[in-house]
């Protein structure tokens, strides 16, 4: 049985002189606010009470500092029967306190915890009594437990961030602390200290024997697969052997497709059973696009002759994973995942919590971001190491959607003190702890120990080594090695990103963090030059990107109703720190003078340069052989901000998520130019599982309508990238027109020589040629007379569209599809705004 404790839950607050003596004192106070169900952020009833406004919203960030100066009281009550109390033992479980707590019971203090990142459990039955009982949490957030001599030798080595006109908003004490990295503040986030019960809780009355872990581990696959069932169950009678009776059933799709049982004389504590099958005509699991991501799930049963608990089931995919480092013949090595024995090219971003309050993310959050992954054609999101262990939803919907994830330890931009044994020891356990919670699920394909964390090693120390037997590598080069060797040797663990070679970040071993030659360059102009894209040489790049902002209806929703003024408090607040006017420059560089554009023109022409840097870079890193994965930061956001995603805190999609999708499109051409310019190089891609046999296109399209072309036949092999064909620049006007490649399902491949703003004026015209209606969707059919830029609809963020803000070759017909728009947007409506050479957007609308 188990008593839920989700919901019901009571807060108060106190000094932080208020400890642990005082609680008799809490549970007789009288000015608890309601705090809803868990999760529960401290900030969230206080929102709902009006004591706070939402600290993600305008500047309100600076007025509710003050919570991480008190001690914070949770209060539950709950009823305990007879029947529970007839139970051999209860057992509170309360799966992530933010950040220290200690528990009572009725009063009485029952344990203490100081980790966000795994459980407190604690034998319940002597402290509960028959009728009512109350639960009570008092937490803190953190920092005044941290004694200056324990963290003050580690500060110069702990990276926080500037914000303009307050100096450093973050926390050196944050590496000391077991809770997420990213509250105390980063360049794309505010400081919003955490303080809460940040998942479930709940009490088990358990009887003889409770399932405590159900693991299925693919060990080959194939049309027949080799599959091991891993059990740990306990028995609870603490001096005395009992039989027990272990049944699995395995079902795909609710039939039932395998049953084992065995009988074993079960000792005391935790006993283990492994069941070894082979499943007939298995079904893999799969990364999106490389084929599908069926699910299967196993129940297990465990009964003795007093009692049967039967465990939650488990769903999980057939698939298995290994990190590709094969040698090339000049002895630098691949970096790529097989999954399934195929080496897949990996595409995403860097996921992050979706919201400072990270405990008020809901399931549909996570489903829609983890499902508009999905359909940007993206097949991995690297969660990164500043952030949290997610909520179970989101690896569920990420092995629904085939999300492959490159999961950080929850280590990031910091040396942290493993030369204390009471760090070593919670380390251990989150470690432990998470690699038994995740390991099941078939997206987890990579476990990286930190981020970037030896980089800064390398950056602090150079060749002084004396420093290298603390500040984390014992983390990272001995527990968590150790720890995932015995959880899950299925699934590869890498020591860092970025990491590999003599010194972290090379470009010949490993994975990368592609920022000082691009965005973060002391140059302008490698910040806004795609082109400096086209050097990158690294066999997997995990980091690097380019800002850009949100949308005017998002950018007032954060400005919380008051006027939007460019570099105003507000704007500069949800400003990346790293912007250093680069926005503006990109648009001088690429489409016009930004001085004296409107807003609404600023951050349209902002976003396409985002769009354009993102696109381009993609397909740069991509060309090069070598490379076996490009992750850009970063995907999603915490607040609304102007900074490096592609959809953002509110759920809107930015102009440049289209041309991600179109980056990563699965079927592909890619065109380059290189050397003295003469020659055209053309890569094909195809990261589907079919052979593609292409009717190409290829040649010179000018603005005026007239075509020099040839044609040809390409096949692409499947999962696969190469150069594909080469044919010589044509010799024409590049400022009066295009060199493009174009067959298939590929959208057209356009060869870049130079800024739109260079070229010539020209004339066209998109048409909007009819508007059908195909159950909730409307077809949309365009016709552009002559080339068109960055053509759009024009329709709110919120309205979805198969493709937008893409380019248009003289006499193009395209049919879009806008998703679930009947009832939603009136066909009149239907504009298209779009670019044209020589020409800005109020002479380019049609």
């Amino acid at each position: 049985m188990i008593l839920k404790l989700r919901d019901h839950w009571k807060l108060l607050y106190r000094d932080l002189s208020v400890g642990t003596e005082r609680a008799l004192d809490i549970l007789e106070a009288e000015d608890y606010i309601d705090a809803g169900s868990l999760p529960c952020d401290v900030h969230m009833p206080l929102i709902k009470a009006g004591v706070i406004k939402d600290p993600v919203a305008a500047d309100y960030c600076y007025d509710s500092e003050w919570i991480e100066r008190k001690s914070w009281w949770f209060r539950r009550d709950f009823t305990v029967s007879d029947a529970d109390l007839s139970c051999r033992n209860a057992r509170l479980v309360l799966e992530s306190l933010d950040l220290f707590a200690d528990i009572f019971i009725n009063g009485r203090h029952i344990g203490t915890h100081e980790s966000a990142h795994f459980p407190f459990t604690t034998e319940l039955k002597d402290w509960l009594r028959k009728g009512e009982n109350t639960l009570l949490v008092r937490l803190t957030a953190g920092p005044e437990r941290i004694a200056k001599e324990d963290y003050d030798y580690l500060a110069d080595h702990v990276c926080t961030e500037y914000e303009l006109g307050r100096g450093d908003r973050g926390e050196k004490i944050r590496s000391s602390l077991r809770k997420p990295q990213y509250v105390y503040g980063w360049d794309w986030g505010p400081r919003i200290a955490t303080i809460g019960i940040m998942k479930d809780a709940r009490i088990e009355f358990l009887g003889d024997v409770a399932v405590t872990r159900v693991q299925p581990v693919t060990l080959e696959t194939g049309k027949d697969a080799k599959l091991r069932f891993e059990i740990e169950f306990e028995s609870l009678l603490p001096i005395s052997t009992q039989e027990a009776e272990i049944l699995l059933e395995l079902k795909f799709e609710g039939a039932t497709v395998l049953t084992k049982t065995t009988g074993i004389l079960a000792v005391s504590g935790i006993n283990y059973v492994d069941f070894d099958a082979i499943i007939s005509n298995a079904k893999l699991w799969w990364p999106n696009g490389a084929g599908a991501q069926p699910l299967y799930t196993v129940e297990v049963t465990v009964k003795t002759a007093a009692h049967t608990h039967k465990a939650d089931p488990v769903r999980f995919g057939i698939r298995t994973v290994a990190l590709n480092l094969e040698k090339y013949s000049d002895n630098d090595r691949r970096f790529a995942l097989r999954v399934n024995g195929v080496d897949i090219y990996s595409k995403g971003g860097d996921w992050i919590p979706a919201d400072s309050l990270y405990a008020r993310v809901t399931p549909e959050k996570y489903e829609t971001l983890v499902r508009e992954a999905r359909d940007c054609n993206f097949n991995m999101l690297r969660v990164w190491g500043g952030g949290i262990y997610e909520r179970d939803e989101f690896y569920d919907y990420c092995d629904e959607y085939g999300i492959l994830l490159w999961h950080d330890f929850m280590f990031a931009c910091a040396m942290f003190p493993d030369d204390k044994e009471s760090f070593r020891n919670l380390v251990a356990k989150e470690i432990d702890y998470q690699t038994k919670r995740l390991r099941r699920h078939p997206c987890i394909g990579l476990w990286c120990g930190n981020n970037e964390n030896q980089w800064l090693f390398e950056e602090y120390f150079g060749s002084d080594r004396t420093h290298l037997t603390s500040g984390g590598l014992h983390i990272y080069n001995e527990i968590i090695p150790a720890i995932t060797r015995t959880n899950c040797p299925e699934i590869p663990y890498w020591r860092s990103s970025p990491y590999g070679g003599k010194l972290p970040n090379d470009n010949e071993v490993g994975d990368r963090h592609h920022w000082r030659e691009c965005t973060m360059s002391d140059k302008m102009e490698d910040r806004i030059s795609p082109e400096s894209y086209d050097t990158v040489s690294s066999r997997f790049v995990s980091e690097y990107g380019y800002i850009g902002p949100c949308s005017e209806a998002t950018i007032s929703k954060y400005y919380d109703g008051k006027p939007v003024v460019r570099n105003d408090k507000i704007w500069n607040l949800h400003n990346n720190t790293f912007e250093k006017e680069t926005v503006s420059e990109g648009i001088r560089k690429h489409y016009t003078n930004p001085d004296n554009l409107t807003l609404k023109d600023y951050l349209q022409y902002a976003r396409l340069v985002q769009g354009l840097m993102y696109n381009y870079s993609l397909e740069a890193i991509r060309f090069y052989p070598r490379n076996d994965g490009s992750l850009f930061w970063m995907y999603n956001d915490t607040w609304g901000e102007v900074g490096w995603t592609i959809i953002d805190y509110y759920l809107d999609r930015k102009p440049s998520y289209y041309y991600v999708k179109r980056a990563f499109a699965p079927i592909k051409f890619v065109l380059r130019a290189p050397g003295d310019k003469k020659t055209v190089r053309v890569m094909g891609i195809n990261d589907t599982p079919a052979e593609q046999t292409v009717e190409v296109e290829y040649g010179y399209a000018g603005f005026d309508g007239k075509y020099d072309t040839a044609k040809t036949s390409i096949t692409l092999p499947a999962f696969s990238k190469g150069m594909v064909h080469e044919f010589a620049v044509p010799k024409a006007d590049l400022t009066r027109g295009l060199v493009f490649v174009r067959g298939g399902s590929a959208h057209p491949a356009i060869l870049r020589t130079g800024p739109f703003r260079e070229y010539q004026k020209a004339e066209s015209t998109v048409s909007v040629v009819s508007i059908d209606t195909v159950g909730k969707d409307y077809r949309v059919t365009l016709k552009s007379s002559g080339y068109s830029h960055a053509v759009s609809l024009g329709l709110p963020a919120d309205i979805h569209l198969d493709d937008d803000y893409f380019d248009m070759l003289p006499g193009d017909t395209r049919i879009l599809t806008v998703r679930d728009g009947v009832g939603r947007v009136e066909k009149s409506s239907v504009k298209p705004v779009y670019l044209v050479p020589g020409q800005d957007w109020q002479t380019g609308r049609s």
